[in-house]
């Protein structure tokens, strides 16, 4: 539960009259699902449960977020949502060690349409930012669809992306383009439930000092996001050589523009196994329904992820062919000693574990 003051302190700030901001209790999130559920589909991808809104912000490891609510003051009607939750990146400091940095995503913003052109999404993007400072974290970003990005660039966000979308199509031959198998021998793929320590400090050991800022990883936040999601079913692929864990594969599959695909949405691999990626996924296309193709989307900056995206027969797609390319938007917080700037791409360490929750 947030504190009262800071609540009625960030409304006081937006000072809208013909506006009722605030922030959902959980008996509220009942209302929010059914608002979500009666969108158009071509607005609202997924409807917003209530189920998801308590694993967002209610179930977090990283600690408990919020969901801004606006109402129409006279008629108590629900005007729009907005989800704020926490997540935590890694930063490389100059001197070499590791610095933890807590962040908000903001993500699920909707507004329903009679509300619209009444300054209710920079009401809410407002309010809820500044709760977020208030909190005493220093930046928040996010990855909007194409349709809300020009409010945020309005807004005054610092935009970052867009970031790399690259697929392999599931023909006979493909996977050829990345060259001959020279180093699966002795890999072996395992299913998992979920994740263990395995893999505990594996980026932070292996990512070269360019590289300043990644997503952490730990058990509970791998588990938390791909295990414990309501709404969506994950695959884990362990990557072994002779029990020693070399690397992991999470995917899902989805449907993109009417074509069953098998995502990549996070993986890893030890520098000296860049053929990791290509044996779990070819382990991945060959259980469940066929996939026409299979996507990744985030950085290649650090070389063995570039390595085992070539090796695995991934292409990139000019930007000009992405119908909708994934852009990160936001920015510090405040003036304090908290605020962090969004970094540069090429200092960030994107997998596509960073968009698939949005």
């Amino acid at each position: 539960m947030l504190d009262p003051s800071i609540v009625a302190d960030a409304v006081k700030a937006i000072g809208r009259d013909d506006l009722e901001l605030g922030i959902a209790g959980p008996e509220e999130y009942g209302a929010i699902e059914e608002m979500s559920r009666a969108a158009s589909p071509g607005e609202v991808f997924s409807p917003l449960t209530a189920t998801l809104i308590a694993w967002f912000v209610d179930r977090n490891p990283c600690g408990p977020g919020f969901v801004v609510l606006a109402r129409d003051p006279s008629s108590r009607l629900l005007a729009g949502h907005f989800v704020f939750y926490r997540w935590r990146l890694v930063r490389r400091l100059a001197s070499g060690e590791l610095s933890e940095v807590p962040v908000f995503l903001y993500v699920r913003l909707y507004v329903r349409p009679e509300y619209r052109r009444r300054g209710v999404f920079s009401a809410m993007t407002a309010f809820g930012l500044d709760v977020a400072r208030r909190l005493g974290v220093g930046l928040a970003y996010t990855a909007p669809n194409p349709r809300s990005s020009p409010g945020f660039v309005k807004f005054g966000m610092e935009r970052r992306g867009p970031l790399p979308f690259r697929v392999r199509a599931s023909i006979p031959g493909w996977g050829l383009m990345g060259g001959l198998p020279r180093q699966s021998r002795g890999l072996d793929v395992e299913v998992r439930s979920e994740f263990d320590a395995s893999f505990q400090g594996a980026i932070a050991r292996d990512l070269p000092p360019a590289i300043r800022w990644w997503g952490d990883r730990t058990p509970a936040l791998l588990n938390w996001r791909y295990v414990e999601r309501p709404d969506a079913r994950y695959e884990i692929r362990y990557v072994r050589e002779g029990g020693h864990p070399s690397g992991f594969l999470v995917t899902r599959r989805m449907r993109i523009k009417g074509l069953l695909a098998l995502v990549v949405c996070d993986f890893w691999c030890e520098p000296r196994h860049d053929d990791a990626l290509r044996v779990a996924l070819v382990h991945a296309q060959s259980a469940g329904d066929r996939t026409a193709l299979a996507v990744a989307i985030g950085s290649d900056r650090p070389p063995q992820a570039r390595r085992a995206l070539r090796r695995a027969g991934f292409v990139a797609v000019p930007k000009a062919l992405l119908p909708q390319p994934i852009v990160i938007f936001g920015g510090g917080l405040g003036d304090g000693p908290a605020r962090v700037d969004l970094p540069d791409l090429d200092a960030w360490h994107l997998t596509p574990g960073d968009w698939d929750v949005f």
